[in-house]
């Protein structure tokens, strides 16, 4: 699964919101995930890592060996970066 692919079921999923996909190792089986999304809203940290690994259920240990996740609402996001 490219990093292409991993933004594409992101965007489908999370639309109106900033992601970013990095390939952390070059090898296209380790990524780091970055989504802004007010999808968040009232969502706890495990279940907001749980809607993610369930988008790729089908993929993980088989083509992605892991994923580094990080999920911010908008407004989590502008008091981080302030």
């Amino acid at each position: 699964m490219t990093k292409e692919d991993i933004l594409k079921r992101l965007t489908e999923n999370f639309q109106n919101s900033k992601i970013d996909v990095q390939d952390l190792t070059g090898n296209s089986n380790h990524y780091g995930i970055l989504i802004v999304s007010n999808d968040f809203i009232n969502i706890s940290l495990i279940n907001r890592h749980k809607k993610i690994y369930n988008i790729f259920q089908n993929e993980m240990n088989i083509e992605i060996h892991a994923l580094q996740i990080r999920t911010y609402t908008n407004e989590e996001w502008s008091k981080k970066n302030i």
